[in-house]
């Protein structure tokens, strides 16, 4: 349930600031109101939804001073996830995620199948951090921005990020913590910053 609901918010079929009625949802999925409680409850530990006093259930509305606060959190995790990568990474772990970009060199621009690759190639980079507990605060971090990430897709490009990705993959095979962690605070910022624009609100976060 938890996952179905996310899916929706993630892909826009039900936007920010939409009320969520859980008679209607469970009614719509076939099932009890129990099951659906327990997806808003864990939704909303994930920073998608909201219980608001009065108001009811509704999905999380980002500002850019939102956006400029998840994107320092995830800087400041993702440094220390690529720095534990690079460190620990394995040959074939790096033969995985090549084989991955060279999929998604094949991609002109961030449609659906790239967006897919992109996501598997982050998830195999922070799990060669070997730390599980840094992987989850990451994808909660993750999760809460992607729907607006899908939103700025075609101002976000394709050329620069693959570059971006390409260095960060050579950074791990050279065992160099330090410039994995810097590639992939730039990488971050860039998106930052994008979206950033399209709110036509600056929005700064820490390199």
């Amino acid at each position: 349930m938890a996952a179905a609901l996310r899916l929706d918010i993630l892909q826009g079929r039900i936007p920010a600031g939409a009320r969520l009625d859980i008679d209607e949802i469970a009614n719509r999925h076939g099932v009890s109101r129990t099951p659906v409680r327990d997806a808003l409850k864990q939704l909303e530990g994930e920073g998608l939804i909201q219980v608001l006093p009065y108001r009811g259930v509704e999905v999380t509305r980002l500002t850019a001073e939102d956006l400029r606060e998840l994107f320092a959190i995830r800087i400041a995790l993702e440094r220390l996830a690529l720095a534990q990568a690079a460190l620990n990474v394995t040959d074939a772990e790096l033969g995985q995620l090549r084989r991955i970009l060279r999929r998604m060199d094949r991609h002109a621009t961030r449609d659906e199948a790239w967006m897919k690759l992109n996501a598997a190639f982050h998830d195999g980079v922070h799990a060669a951090s070997r730390w599980p507990r840094l992987i989850e605060l990451i994808r909660v971090q993750r999760t809460n921005v992607e729907r607006y990430v899908r939103a700025g897709a075609a101002d976000l490009g394709v050329a620069q990020q693959q570059a971006e990705h390409w260095q960060l993959i050579e950074a791990m095979a050279a065992r160099q913590p330090e410039l994995a962690a810097s590639l992939i605070a730039q990488h971050l910022s860039r998106t930052a910053e994008t979206l950033a624009r399209m709110s036509s609100v600056p929005v700064s976060v820490p390199g």
